[in-house]
């Protein structure tokens, strides 16, 4: 269990790499340990995760029962969490950056509390009826687009690989998180 202080400069770390400040390295450790902690930051996502699901089931409703939902949805949450680190493994392998693994996935773990309630805002901003449904698309479009370019710079400075690199990174999460999507809905028009 990280403690408050370690979350609290982890927290801080992200922050700096959101100013695409590369110092921020500096507060990741290239540990075990600093990456086994990293995965607090799931009980930290975890409402802004869930307040995200139910935005989107309030625009696409699904025909199943709460039980199956929350069923659906809690293991999809884990699976994200747990899928992507597994894939890197062989990635960063594969790429010839493995001595910089743990690093990568503590920032890349801690930096999706940032994200996700970035993302709540925004979509909240834009569900609100307070800007044009087109508008509001394209909010959410630039916002994907400044969370990608954060995600590739946290890949390419903590792994220190080249742009075309950390631009895969991102691509692979990005078909990881589509991949579970789609699963997920399936799983919701099995019952229909």
């Amino acid at each position: 269990m990280a403690s408050i202080r370690e979350v609290s400069i982890a927290l801080y770390g992200v922050w700096r790499l959101a100013t695409l400040d590369r110092s921020a390295i500096q507060f990741f450790e290239n540990t075990p340990n600093a990456f086994w902690k990293s995965f607090n930051a799931a009980w930290l996502a975890f409402p802004a995760y869930a307040l995200l699901v139910l935005l989107s089931f309030a625009q696409h409703p699904v025909d199943a029962g709460p039980f199956r939902v929350l069923s659906v949805e809690l293991i999809s949450y884990v699976i994200g969490w747990v899928l992507f680190p597994l894939v890197m493994v062989a990635f960063t392998d594969t790429v010839k950056s493995d001595r910089h693994y743990f690093r990568f996935i503590t920032a890349w773990n801690w930096a999706i509390v940032l994200q996700a309630y970035f993302f709540l805002g925004v979509s909240a901003f834009s569900a609100s009826g307070t800007v044009p449904d087109g508008l509001g698309g394209l909010i959410s479009l630039v916002a994907t687009l400044a969370i990608f370019t954060y995600q590739g710079f946290i890949a390419k400075t903590t792994l220190d690989v080249t742009t075309p690199v950390a631009i895969m990174i991102v691509v692979i999460d990005l078909m990881i998180a589509i991949g579970l999507s789609l699963v997920s809905r399936s799983l919701y028009l099995a019952v229909a």
